[in-house]
């Protein structure tokens, strides 16, 4: 049997976007692999566990301290030591890192990372650009497979001979079309109703919040037939909550606070906003599309990678909130069409991203990892 560690930072996004994917992988394949979770310690931690799941807790964290790089290395060592795994599959940036120069030193390990999008966005400085491709250049190496979610950062790597093309594995991102699905009864739009927007995202400086609001600072002074509920955790969020408050806009805009129950949150709006300047491939569009609901995004890396503009929604340029002013302002005025975008949406999505079709890539490669952890195990016998 193959083991695998799912390596994450901690344990809300381990619980959100790798758990149910190594549970669906252990129960399909029981006799050939087991995918075991590591993070931080959390709440999610024994949710996890009370389903099942094997839960290892070390402390990894996200900071780039020098210190607490090494504690994180050191942890990760001992857990790779203790139970002996077979392939260490990298999550999210700061463990993706750790990992990856653990793997300098410890070959034995079928060593693979995920990339959920490259760090490069809009307003990455140019020296931190120079730096971040050449960390990516030194540990070029260190891993056997590099798993993409999106293909404009598989271009990336090309472009930038960051890897080599047989490490390079398409993965894509991938939705649970039932239970993201459309309600089964749509709530009933009327010229009384405001129409809800939603964004779900981290309050921080790469999602770009400040364009959202102040789109809705100029859409606003056209109508006051809207309100936008924001999802998020992060170091901005008491400073856009004092945004909202001192421009008066607590009847437009709710911050609420996060819910494990999203696929009823995407139900309860009308329209998904993103607002970043750069993603991997986002399911903060994925996931309300999978719920027949057209969205708003940049143009941006990931995003536009997700949305069919005009089809599935639309894509907007940065910097310029009374664009996305007036395509808000669209969409109040032209719900029947929004109804059609978002019949569509739900298709794209069970067109291209569906869970099941990520499933069976991830177990592909899996099972190399297996057929070369196979040779290499028997290369070590015979010596």
């Amino acid at each position: 049997m193959l083991r695998i560690l799912e390596v994450c930072t901690e344990s809300a996004p381990a619980y959100a976007l790798v758990f149910r994917r190594a549970q669906l992988l252990n129960e399909r394949y029981p006799h050939l692999l087991q995918a075991d979770i590591l993070c931080s310690d959390g709440k999610e931690v024994q949710q996890m566990r009370a389903q099942g799941m094997t839960v290892r807790v070390a402390d990894l964290y996200r900071s780039l301290n020098p210190l607490r790089l090494i504690r994180s290395a050191l942890n990760l060592l001992r857990v790779i030591n203790c139970h002996s795994y077979d392939v260490i599959h990298l999550h999210f940036g700061v463990p993706c890192l750790v990992g990856r120069v653990l793997a300098l030193f410890i070959r034995k390990p079928v060593w693979i990372y995920q990339s959920h999008g490259y760090s490069i966005s809009a307003n990455t400085g140019r020296l931190s650009m120079l730096v971040y491709l050449a960390v990516e250049r030194l540990l070029k190496y260190t891993v056997t497979y590099a798993l993409f979610q999106s293909r404009e950062d598989i271009e990336i790597a090309r472009n930038y001979s960051l890897l080599t093309e047989n490490q390079i594995c398409y993965l894509g991102n991938g939705i649970d079309t039932k239970r993201f699905a459309p309600a089964t009864s749509r709530r009933k739009q009327t010229d009384h109703n405001p129409l809800i927007f939603g964004m779900v995202a981290r309050f921080e400086p790469i999602k770009n919040y400040q364009l959202l609001m102040d789109a809705i600072k100029h859409l606003r002074l056209r109508t006051t037939d809207f309100k936008v509920y924001m999802i998020g955790q992060g170091v901005q969020k008491d400073q856009i909550a004092a945004q909202i408050a001192g421009h008066e806009l607590q009847d437009q805009v709710e911050i609420q606070p996060y819910r494990q129950d999203m696929p009823a949150f995407y139900r309860q709006i009308d329209v998904g906003v993103l607002t970043s300047f750069g993603e991997g491939l986002p399911r903060a569009l994925l996931e309300p599309m999978a719920c027949g609901k057209p969205v708003l995004c940049t143009d941006v890396k990931g995003s536009r990678e997700a949305v069919v503009h005009r089809k599935t929604g639309f894509i907007l340029p940065l910097g310029k909130p009374q664009q996305l002013a007036e395509q808000m302002l669209w969409c109040i005025e032209h719900r029947e069409e929004l109804a059609e975008m978002g019949t569509a949406a739900r298709q794209h999505v069970l067109d291209n991203y569906t869970e099941q079709a990520v499933l069976e890539r991830l177990a592909d490669i899996y099972f190399r990892c297996y057929r070369k952890h196979d040779v290499n195990h028997k290369l070590e016998t015979q010596t």
